[in-house]
């Protein structure tokens, strides 16, 4: 039968055994309090020295909790943590009221929830950050027929016609990025393609933790503005001390040929890439030269005072040939290569010329296009319909810019002087069929040239048709580019086109007769600009006003006062009301006395003007007064 083994044992509360009371080996229990006692080596001699607890705690009615008086300390805790009562005996009112019996993890939940409140959003990170160039040379377009370097690993695929920023100097520096964070933790490093080209780890550098700055250059990396969140004002209003923010940029990086890009990191964020090209190109700047100049073989004219006048037909295009040395290197500027200036004063615009107008030009251009043997275009300008003598700028002036340079304002350089006069009537210059009459007498047309008969201020009157196309008498003024002048020019040399030797035997007095053909004229104004020596009015086919100035052929003077009364005489001629015409130009009143156009059978008006070396008319009307 076995033998029944008992433990020492006591139902006293709070009653524990004595060393005395155990040996080594031996257990003891207290019923009451539940507890489990052994004797305990703690000195390390193998004899015990003090009773040890076993079970330090209680376990409470039900077994769903244990209790235990005391400090527990574990490496680990897993499970639920009763919070417990305060030691106050209650907690206190604040942003949350937890329970006694609240988990500690749900506590620390909340308060981590409500403490999130408080914390300010922290500051922009540099992640997808654009990233831009300063100091290049400008933009360009890449040109077609070769493989340009492509040092960015397949982020950018280069295509000719695409413009993209141009660098020269072998070093690339981007603007700042300005005011990103976190400023005082992790690494930022600056890359040109997969080239790591200065990094540097960042510190605090405010409040009590602060290390150091972090401003500074870290090769080709530079950090600058580092500072508190809370001056941020990119951020606005971050409390001071939680975050830092700082600027950052490349600086002089190293940039091989080619195309290239350019990045910032900073932990696992990342600016955008910035593309350059880096362009090897040694071509210099664009030099614009012309050919000499092709004049019309079968030109449309229009004549004047028998000198020939180029009208604005197709036919009259001079032309010649522009030759643009240095048009592209690996990349050009534009699709426009020749830029025109405009218009000039007697030609019309030739318009701009691409690329693809040259000689053997594409769109986009060919690389080193014009180097060597320069591009060549051709180009031809046809006269404005204006009436003109163009001496000077006759011919468009042009530009041509590439990112090598640029070559302005140049113009082919010609000397002869070119007569036009177009299609168009105009009655603000001299025209010799279309001189302007308004508003004057009874009748219709403008005034129009006639011969002069004869030299001499006052010779028998003639009125018969003028011949433009025909050569002036020796006595006759000339109509040449829209001014009435004193003309001793030989026009077959240093003119175009060529027309008539007017240089010799024309040193006289000249004159220029038009006539007006209005009834019921008493009195008329005449106006002119430029000067003259003289001008003289006559109504050839009026026998009074013949008579009375019989003396003078019927020429009454402008230069003369009328007498006042009656008809002007041989004795006072005078036919100028007023104040005197004189040969400074301006706005006089004929009047013909007792007299009027409707007593001439032909009711014209016959106004000779005289001129000498030197005087020229620009313009002039007749009109009532």
């Amino acid at each position: 039968m076995s033998t029944p083994f008992r433990l020492k044992r006591s139902a006293v509360s709070g009653k524990r055994p004595e060393l005395s009371d155990l040996q080594l080996g031996e257990l003891a229990i207290n019923f009451y309090d539940g507890h489990l006692y052994a004797e305990r080596d703690t000195g390390g001699v193998g004899i015990g020295t003090t009773v040890a607890l076993l079970t330090p705690w209680k376990e409470n009615f039900g077994g769903e909790s244990i209790t235990y008086v005391g400090v527990v300390t574990a490496n680990k805790y897993h499970g639920d943590q009763v919070i417990g009562t305060p030691t106050g005996g209650s907690f206190r009112s604040g942003a949350f009221t937890p329970s006694a019996s609240d988990l500690t993890k749900d506590s620390i939940d909340e308060l981590n929830f409500i403490l999130g409140k408080l914390v300010p959003t922290a500051p922009d990170d540099i992640d997808g950050v654009s990233l831009s160039l300063t100091g290049t040379a400008g933009v360009g377009r890449l040109c077609q027929g070769f493989t340009p370097t492509n040092n960015t690993g397949g982020s950018l695929t280069p295509s000719a016609g695409t413009q993209y920023t141009r660098n020269t100097d072998s070093t690339v520096t981007t603007n700042y990025i300005t005011e990103y964070g976190p400023g005082d933790s992790g690494t930022v490093t600056g890359f040109v393609n997969a080239v790591g080209v200065g990094t540097t780890t960042l510190n605090i550098s405010f409040g009590i933790y602060a290390v150091k700055s972090d401003n500074g250059t870290y090769g080709a990396l530079q950090i600058a503005n580092d500072k508190d969140a809370a001056d941020s004002t990119r951020n606005v209003g971050i409390t001071s001390l939680f975050y830092e923010v700082y600027d950052a940029r490349l600086i002089n990086a190293a940039s091989p040929d080619g195309f290239n890009k350019a990045f910032l990191t900073h932990g696992s964020s990342t600016t955008d890439n910035v593309f350059w090209y880096e362009d090897p190109s040694t071509v210099g700047a664009p030099v614009i030269s012309f050919s000499g100049i092709t004049a019309p073989s079968s030109p449309t004219l229009n004549y004047s005072s028998g000198v020939p006048h180029y009208t604005q037909a197709a036919a009259n295009a001079f032309s010649y040939t522009v030759t643009v040395t240095n048009a592209s290197g690996d990349m050009y500027t534009q699709n426009k290569l020749l830029n025109s200036d405009g218009q000039t004063a007697g030609f019309v615009n030739t318009g701009h010329k691409n690329y693809d107008a040259f000689t053997s030009g594409t769109l986009p251009p060919a690389r080193n296009f014009g180097v060597g043997s320069g591009a060549q275009v051709g180009i031809a300008q046809t006269p404005r319909d204006l009436h003109l003598t163009l001496t000077s700028n006759h011919f468009t002036r042009f530009d041509a810019a590439t990112p090598y340079g640029s070559h302005n304002n140049q113009r082919l350089s010609y000397s002869t002087n070119i007569n036009i006069m177009g299609t168009t009537a105009r009655t603000n210059e001299i025209d010799e069929d279309n001189i302007l009459i308004s508003s004057l007498g009874t009748g219709s047309g403008n005034a129009t040239r006639v011969n002069a008969g004869s030299t001499g201020d006052n010779p028998t009157p003639v009125y018969t048709s003028w011949s433009a196309n025909s050569s002036v008498a020796s006595y006759e003024a000339v109509v040449r580019g829209a001014d009435l002048r004193h003309d001793q020019t030989d026009y077959s040399s240093g003119y175009l086109p060529v027309g008539p030797d007017y240089s010799s035997g024309r040193s006289g007095t000249q004159y220029f007769q038009i006539e007006l053909i209005r009834s019921n004229v008493s009195e008329f104004n005449i106006t002119y600009s430029g000067a003259v020596a003289g001008c003289f009015v006559c109504m050839p086919d009026n026998s009074a006003w013949t008579t009375s100035l019989s003396g003078t052929n019927g020429w009454a003077d402008m230069f003369q006062a009328y007498r006042g009364a009656g008809i002007p005489t041989t004795a006072e001629p005078g036919c100028s009301s007023g104040g005197l015409m004189d040969n400074n130009g301006g706005t006089f009143t004929c009047v013909f006395g007792t007299e009027s156009s409707s007593n001439d059978s032909n009711n014209r008006i016959l106004i000779r003007w005289k001129l000498t070396s030197g005087q020229s008319i620009a313009s002039m009307s007749f009109s009532a007064t």
